[in-house]
C-alpha cells in the first residue's frame, strides 16, 4: 500500500493461539510461538527483497514444521 508516497508493507495479523494449535498440534505452545515469529521474519524478508524463496526453502525452522518446504538435494 502506498500512502503519501510512502510504501507500507501489509501482511496478515499473527495467527491466534487456536490457529497455531490446529496447525501444529504436536508442538508446545511456546514452540508454536517461536515458529510463528520465525515465519513472520521470513515473510518480511521475502516481501522486502532481503531474501529469496530459495533461501527460505533452505532455512531450517526452529522446531519441526510439516508445512515448511524440504530442500530437494
Amino acid at each position: 500500500m502506498v500512502l503519501d508516497g510512502i510504501n507500507f508493507l501489509i501482511i496478515q495479523p499473527p495467527m491466534t493461539f487456536e490457529e497455531l494449535e490446529e496447525l501444529y498440534p504436536d508442538l508446545e505452545p511456546w514452540e508454536r510461538d517461536e515458529l510463528e515469529v520465525w515465519h513472520r521474519g521470513w515473510i518480511t524478508k521475502l516481501t522486502t527483497g532481503e531474501a529469496t524463496s530459495e533461501e527460505y526453502n533452505a532455512a531450517i525452522p526452529p522446531h519441526p514444521d510439516p508445512h515448511h518446504p524440504e530442500d530437494e538435494e
